[in-house]
């Protein structure tokens, strides 16, 4: 091996570790950004435009259309369920309306790290 092809080598390597190390060590990009809500629901949002919804009607996709206000806050829907996301002064909140029990329900963001 020439000495052009070892340093190459090196630096591909060395890039590929320290992108490894710039998102820690727990999280999953491919796993979504994960919501608990004071009903007992549990909400996964992926980067992909939908949204899992898991609660005591079983699981329901829904998916990204217009509204919010800001990059930071998204709408995601179907017919019976609208999820709201990036509320509150943290933008780390979320809000459930429609056909869930009580109507609705608050919803918090947890770590990349947080499994049910």
């Amino acid at each position: 091996m020439n000495k052009k092809c070892v340093s190459f080598a090196l630096l591909s390597a060395s890039a590929a570790l320290l992108s490894g190390c710039a998102t820690g060590p727990f999280v999953n990009h491919s796993a979504g950004t994960r919501y608990s809500c004071d009903n007992g629901s549990e909400i996964v949002v992926r980067s992909d435009g939908s949204a899992t919804l898991q609660g005591g009607r079983g699981t329901v996709v829904l998916l990204r259309d217009a509204g919010g206000v800001g990059p930071a806050q998204a709408v995601y829907s179907n017919p019976q369920v609208r999820l709201e996301t990036g509320l509150g002064d943290d933008a780390r909140g979320a809000q459930i309306v429609g056909l869930v029990p009580g109507g609705g329900a608050r919803c918090t963001q947890r770590p990349a790290w947080w499994r049910w």
